[in-house]
């Protein structure tokens, strides 16, 4: 039987995101994976913010991204595969929960697999600016 691509596991994490079934979508994972969002470090206005490691806070990020957002349009536009990366880019609108505001920004991702075709790295990258703006968050 044959693997499948780097691009066919990614399509099965997300599918598993989408349908909140985090732990499914961890099996995707090398069991050191990271998730890094927007940026490296933790901000508490902010908790998506930061570098999650594991699996078991990758489950845990995930389910704060449905306790904090209603989501809406996900798209992806663009796909680019190279060696062991996936780089996509797209728009996305998303309701945040508290303020009923929509968080509409462009996104890219950055994922990166070991040799056994495991995600490793997934990095994510928003509008922090439209983001915080949704949450109303004061700096």
């Amino acid at each position: 039987m044959q693997s499948p691509s780097n691009t066919q596991t990614l399509d099965q994490f997300l599918g598993h995101i989408f349908m909140g079934e985090y732990e499914q979508a961890m099996q995707r994972c090398d069991e050191n994976v990271k998730f890094v969002v927007f940026r490296e470090d933790a901000d508490s206005q902010v908790p998506i913010y930061g570098t999650h490691s594991g699996k078991d806070e990758g489950i845990n990020f995930f389910k704060n991204l449905a306790k904090m957002f209603e989501f809406g349009e996900f798209i992806m536009e663009e796909s680019i595969v190279a060696d062991n990366y996936v780089i996509r880019f797209g728009k996305l609108a998303h309701t945040v929960k508290h303020t009923g505001k929509v968080f509409n920004s462009l996104w890219s991702m950055i994922v990166r697999f070991n040799d056994a075709g495991e995600i490793c790295l997934y990095r994510m990258h928003e509008d922090t600016a439209a983001l915080e703006a949704a949450m109303q968050t004061s700096r």
